[in-house]
């Protein structure tokens, strides 16, 4: 190696610019301004690097540009050295050196220039990288979005600079994304999530942000006047995919949950505020964009001891299964009931309305609708061992048991363990499962069909499928919501609810499937079912939700209702 590469002006000069904390601008500067400790040894007239580094899923910028690291005063010679260095990530980098003016590099001394340029290439590459690890900390790698760590970073930039409470924290839930994971693959769907980060980077400002918390969860931090400009622009929000070479369309729809942040506000809390609100989004089921208020903050605080206390409470066996009597309104005789389920705590009932919703939202409804239909089986086995007949009991389940392959032999398996004869089990679902789980719903009324076990459908009438559900899936018995009977003696709107009424109940009959009324309070509302009809009916007008012991007189006695 040449005598001008080992002295100790180039050695100063490398140590200079060959520092861990030396970022890709301190390396070009420090190049720039210490050049004139190691030019008149190599003869340099003019160096200059052209980079190009292309974007990626950590850098969505990428880095293009040219950096004069030193040109003389005095001018310099035409003829080029043209170096190119290359990287398996795709970045680029040209060095094009000249020698001072007047002169001509042997072989010898372009060597050196090559060895030079190799070094800043080097050292330029590992800045970058470390750059790019740095960012990496903070970015979702598969979409390009921010993860927490990069949304909390950047809020606790703002909250320096004393501006985050100019912003809205909105949690994002892309609806029924499972399904188009489901329809177009999840390859497809990767690039589906990347087109929709790709689109908010080209929609918000500088300083507005968006976050990527797993899956189909997303944060945006945007700036309080354009709030309006972001819901107007994401629902519905457009984007193209291609699926076998050809261009499609997907119109993507979301569930927002929303909180306006005030000077003093942490990220972590506004994040856990937009979550609550989306939360009361996926429960109201028709209100997609929902805004915090404080009272859910003491919901959430009422749900969350509820989820501590559920375990400890199935443990000490504090639930109790209610029974409510179903009459024949043509015999007025006892004829099923549906099983219900209290909190028996400290003494005091607490009503399903209190801690129902919360079990939904952590999951833990599939163990309590089990431990409900557990206890069902074995009140029923006892009952026959004690020869008394039972009648069909209804039990309960949330849709969120469609997501398990195992629901049907779960079932099954219970009825086999206290052999309990099929027909004295009714299985019944809420509407909202069938637009979320059709396929999954459809599987499971062909196995229960199979299996002689009766499906029932819920709150028939609440939903925007209704008539779907009539068209495409054989269930054995709809239950027509409270609301449609509340109406019955509604003197404004009497005329039209009966008609409806009228027409749901005929078109069931004509599908073969039975109908029962739930919430039946008056004579009155009883004897318009009659006259229309309706197979059966349940409310406080014949029994309120009665204790075991009190549901077994009933069972023991004539079971025929005098209203």
């Amino acid at each position: 190696m040449n005598n001008r590469i080992c002295s100790d002006n180039y050695k100063s000069f490398i140590r200079g610019i060959n520092s861990d904390s030396c970022s890709i601008t301190e390396i070009a500067d420090y190049t720039r301004n210490s050049m004139h400790i190691i030019k008149d040894s190599i003869h340099l007239g003019r160096l200059e690097a052209l980079i190009d580094a292309k974007p990626n899923e950590i850098d969505r910028h990428g880095f293009k540009g040219n950096e004069m690291l030193f040109q003389s005063p005095d001018g310099y010679s035409p003829s080029l050295y043209r170096m190119e260095f290359k990287t398996e990530s795709g970045v680029s980098i040209v060095m094009n050196a000249y020698p001072m003016k007047g002169y001509e590099w042997d072989e010898k001394e372009r060597d050196d220039i090559y060895f030079l340029c190799s070094n800043f290439f080097a050292l330029y590459e590992r800045a970058r990288l470390i750059n790019v690890m740095k960012k990496a900390a903070f970015i979702e790698s598969q979409s390009g979005a921010l993860n927490l760590n990069g949304v909390m970073n950047r809020a606790g930039k703002l909250s320096a600079q004393g501006k985050l409470g100019d912003f809205t924290v909105a949690f994002l839930n892309i609806k029924n994304f499972k399904l188009i994971n489901k329809n177009i693959g999840m390859r497809q769907g990767d690039n589906i999530i990347r087109c929709f980060v790709d689109d908010i980077y080209g929609f918000k400002h500088p300083d507005e942000m968006i976050g990527r918390l797993g899956g189909d969860n997303f944060i945006l931090v945007m700036k309080d006047e354009r709030v309006d400009s972001y819901l107007q622009h994401l629902n519905p929000l457009k984007l193209n995919y291609y699926k076998n070479g050809e261009r499609n369309e997907l119109n993507m729809y979301f569930r927002i949950g929303l909180f306006d942040m005030k000077d003093g506000d942490a990220m972590g809390e506004a994040i856990t505020n937009a979550s609550t609100a989306l939360g009361v989004s996926r429960m109201e089921g028709n209100n997609d964009i929902i805004w915090f208020d404080h009272d859910m903050r003491e919901e959430r605080l009422n749900e969350q001891q509820t989820s501590y206390n559920f375990n400890q409470a199935l443990i000490n066996r504090e639930f109790v299964v209610y029974y409510q009597p179903k009459v024949n309104l043509s015999t007025n005789c006892l004829c099923g009931c549906e099983a219900l389920v209290r909190w028996l705590k400290n003494g005091k009932l607490i009503p399903p309305a209190s801690f129902i919703p919360a079990l939904e939202r952590d999951g833990s409804i599939s163990e309590l609708d089990f431990y409900v239909f557990e206890n069902v089986c074995r009140d029923i086995r006892d009952w026959k061992d004690s020869g008394i007949d039972p009648v069909t009991v209804s039990v309960n389940f949330s849709k969120n048991h469609l997501r398990s392959d195992d629901f049907s032999d779960r079932i099954l398996s219970i009825l086999d363990r206290y052999h309990i004869k099929h027909k004295y089990i009714e299985v019944e679902l809420t509407e909202t499962a069938c637009y979320e789980d059709f396929n999954r719903l459809k599987g499971f009324l062909d196995e229960m069909r199979k299996n002689d076990i009766v499906v029932s459908i819920d709150d028939f009438g609440t939903g925007y499928s209704s008539l779907s559900l009539l068209k495409d899936l054989k269930v054995d018995i709809i239950k027509l919501d409270q609301s449609f009977i509340r109406s019955i003696d509604n003197k404004e709107n009497n005329e039209t609810t009966e008609v409806v009424i009228r027409n749901i109940i005929h078109m069931v009959d004509e599908l073969s499937m039975e109908i029962i009324a739930e919430g039946v309070e008056t004579s009155e509302e009883a004897e318009f079912l009659k006259e229309v009809s309706c197979n059966m009916a349940q409310g406080f007008l014949y029994d309120k939700p009665m204790t075991h012991n009190d549901f077994e007189v009933l069972l023991k006695g004539n079971r025929k209702y005098i209203k």
